[in-house]
């Protein structure tokens, strides 16, 4: 076999596993605070099915007593959001 029929041998077998490869795998973008994220995309169920199997259980621990705490007021500002909580009887 020549070196030239090897080369595009190699070379068309190079690009049909790419082209078998998803496009849109992943995805890089910047977020507005200039650091890189990847996006990947999350495989859901399938149409028709539900998210949760009808058989599925969980046994859940009582929560800790409920706090009194609330929250009053919320500030959504572009790098530090301000929240107003207060704690007590309404």
């Amino acid at each position: 076999m020549t070196p030239v029929r090897l080369a595009l041998i190699a070379t068309a077998a190079a690009g049909l596993m790419a082209a078998a490869a998803p496009a849109s795998a992943s995805q890089i973008v910047m977020g507005p605070d200039g650091h890189y994220y990847r996006l990947v995309p999350v495989r859901g169920p399938a149409p028709g099915q539900a998210a949760i199997s009808s058989q599925a259980t969980a046994n859940v621990a009582p929560v800790a007593p409920v706090s009194n705490c609330r929250l009053i007021n919320f500030e959504d500002n572009e790098y530090q959001p301000e929240y107003t909580t207060v704690c007590g009887p309404q």
